[in-house]
């Protein structure tokens, strides 16, 4: 019989490759010495095959896009589940999973962690539900989560601003922020400004038009009349399931606004790969407007700080604002305003020196108190906690 502790994941949404998912929690219960099973949908965001090395037993149904497929998974995800045994721990990540794993909980007397990372009954659900509805379908979702998490051993959330609207039916929370691993810290930092140098690079990340791609593309437009060598690096949505559509959107729009020659517009790629080329860069992008941007706390935030890049933010980010003025590592600006954008980049471009020195405190207090081997720590022994009581 196998003793190590048995972790399973059950997602209903997330790929098989997920930055938070899969190269945070997944691979650190691995190397933790966990034994680990997932059970999910087959579907991923890059073609890596990275994600099937790690010694994870993979339990995977098939993958339907859309709405529906959202609603139908949890079944498919509550019948696969059922056919494993000996779990200790079910971690997960979905406000529609959860109550999954708390029933299947019931079963084995097995623990069960519900990691909120995203606004779901706000931002998330104007995602589906248009017009009036959307804040009755809110409230809805709110009185859900709040009854999962009132069955859950241990909720967890990306920040305390996710886990605020939840605190009154919560026996145990934890705060587990999505810092980039160790890894993206190897090696030497981002050359930001190098004489070298004759293009000042900005990272955007991932493109979505409707969550500040295109407000980046004209404040782009903008800062490139005062800086003739400018690029920005974007990438697709996913390389497997890319949107043409959106693809085409940006390229469509770059080409309106006369910005080809800027946007560098990428096939996405794993976590693995992006140390490498953040290296290359000289700022990073948070470009959330205020709907997902007043309460975020993002991997790229955590990502840039590791490559020692300055970060530009948005000036309503609570969360990024706190670690921006306490490290001194960053400029924010009005994310919904692409003049206000495009001031900031020209700002640090502008000031070589000042944008270095940030670079430079963004590293240490990456390495000092952000980095995820760090974060993870008090998540892994309240569960090795558990297991010993037991």
């Amino acid at each position: 019989m196998d003793s190590r502790i048995h972790v399973c994941i059950v997602t209903s949404n997330h790929p098989v490759d997920d930055v938070r998912v899969y190269h945070k929690f997944a691979r650190t219960f691995v190397r933790e010495g966990f034994r680990v099973t997932w059970i999910g949908p087959d579907y991923q965001f890059t073609g890596s095959t990275l994600c099937r090395e790690d010694g994870i037993d993979f339990h995977l149904f098939p993958h339907v896009g859309g709405k529906l497929g959202r609603l139908l998974a949890h079944r498919r995800l509550h019948r696969n589940a059922l056919t494993v045994p000996d779990v200790d721990v079910f971690y997960a990540p979905d406000p529609d999973s959860a109550p999954v794993a708390v029933r299947l909980a019931k079963r084995g007397n097995s623990r069960v962690i519900f990691d909120i990372h995203e606004m779901y009954q706000s931002a998330m659900v104007r995602h589906w539900v248009m017009g009036p509805l959307a804040r009755i379908a809110g409230s809805v979702v709110h009185q859900q989560i709040l009854r999962t998490c009132s069955q859950c051993d241990l909720v967890i959330g990306v920040s305390r601003a996710v886990l605020e609207p939840f605190k009154e039916t919560v026996t145990e929370r934890l705060i587990l922020r999505s810092c980039a691993p160790a890894y993206f810290a190897q090696g030497l930092p981002a050359d930001v400004c190098h004489a070298s140098r004759d293009t000042f690079t900005v990272m955007h990340g991932k493109v979505h038009l409707s969550r500040g791609t295109t407000t980046v593309l004209k404040a782009l437009q903008l800062a490139r009349k005062q800086l003739p060598r400018l690029r920005s690096i974007m990438f697709d949505m996913s390389s497997a399931s890319a949107d043409d559509c959106e693809r085409e959107a940006v390229r469509g729009q770059a080409a309106a606004l006369q910005i080809e020659d800027v946007v560098d517009l990428r096939a996405s790629v794993s976590l693995p790969e992006m140390p490498d080329i953040l290296r290359t860069c000289d700022a990073g992008l948070i470009a959330y407007g205020r709907e997902l941007g007043t309460n975020s706390l993002p991997n790229r935030l955590f990502e840039y700080m590791a490559a020692g890049l300055p970060v530009i933010a948005p000036e309503y980010s609570t969360e990024i604002y706190r670690i921006l003025h306490a490290d001194r590592c960053g400029v924010t600006a009005d994310f919904e305003n692409p003049s206000s954008i495009a001031a900031a980049i020209v700002e640090l471009a502008r000031d070589p020196d000042r944008c270095r020195e940030m670079g430079r405190k963004a590293r240490e207090a990456f390495e000092r108190r952000h980095n995820w081997e760090v974060e993870v720590r008090p998540l892994l022994n309240r569960i090795r906690t558990w297991i010993s009581h037991e």
